[in-house]
């Protein structure tokens, strides 16, 4: 009996280091779904929701990404530019952060002059009017990934051209809008 068991317990042990996983790391990744690797982006337009999921957000390049933040040198300067870049089925969203990337509140006002931030249906959405706004919130900002809040109040571009064309201001409303586990990226 003792021999029988002690058999049966070498096979446990020769078998558990047979897996890709240890159990226990399987066991906490299971409990937390960023340990999986996904980054998600969902925000509302006019009530309908937009999301895109990227699973192994980390594998993404600069030329073939759905959802990143990237950090670029702005000219040949120590100056940095980080920006939040989504590509989904509907469209694309982006927003400029400026020079620092740190948990807190960035916003960007029309009255600063013309801004895209998303296009949605082939839909045009700017921070144009003075009215217009989008505003983003860092909320963490650890390893090198993000997550966040945003909202907003744009007016869609309807003809491109001198001078642009647009429609009514402050008809577009984004709602509800969040990101998580986005990769910050240099390239």
């Amino acid at each position: 009996m003792i021999r029988q068991l002690f058999i049966f317990f070498l096979m446990v042990i020769f078998l558990s280091s047979c897996l890709k996983q240890s159990i226990a790391d399987a066991m906490i990744a299971d409990q937390d779904p960023g340990a999986k690797g996904v980054a998600t982006l969902t925000y509302q337009i006019n009530g309908n929701t937009v999301t895109t999921t990227v699973n192994g957000p980390d594998d993404q390049t600069s030329t073939d990404y759905q959802l990143i933040c990237s950090k670029e040198p702005y000219l040949s300067t120590n100056f940095f530019l980080y920006g939040l870049d989504c590509l989904s089925t509907t469209g694309e969203l982006t927003f400029t952060f400026g020079t620092a990337l740190t948990v807190g509140h960035y916003s960007y006002l029309g009255s600063y002059g013309d801004m895209f931030i998303l296009n949605y249906n082939n839909q045009a959405e700017y921070a144009h009017d003075p009215a217009d706004s989008i505003s983003f919130n860092i909320t963490s900002y650890s390893q090198e990934h993000i997550n966040g809040n945003f909202s907003g109040v744009l007016t869609p571009m309807i003809k491109a051209g001198f001078p642009n064309t647009y429609g009514t201001p402050g008809s577009v409303l984004i709602t509800n809008g969040s990101f998580k586990n986005v990769p910050v990226f240099s390239w």
